[in-house]
């Protein structure tokens, strides 16, 4: 899948698929705090609850905290289902 980075403000970037428009993952710095950055995902669930975000980390700059929802929407996406290694008869 295609994804891309949205611009909220200076201090919030949003992760997202092109397909659809879907945030799955944003990237913050908490007002009046220039040190350090977070990051979430957001499940691709239905519904979606609160249980539905997930945070990844805290790290010293804007870079690290985008490639690790990067990071882990790659590993998503080159993951299998568990039942598609079954051949369908």
């Amino acid at each position: 899948m295609n994804y891309d980075w949205h611009q909220e403000t200076s201090q919030v970037k949003h992760y997202f698929r092109k397909q659809d428009g879907k945030i799955v993952g944003t990237v913050w710095q908490y007002v009046n705090n220039n040190a350090v950055w977070c990051s979430k995902i957001l499940n691709d669930e239905f519904p979606f609850t609160n249980a539905s975000e997930k945070y990844v980390g805290h790290y010293i700059d804007q870079d690290s905290a985008k490639k690790s929802v990067e990071k882990f929407w790659n590993i998503q996406d080159n993951t299998l289902p568990e039942e598609t290694h079954k051949l369908e008869r």
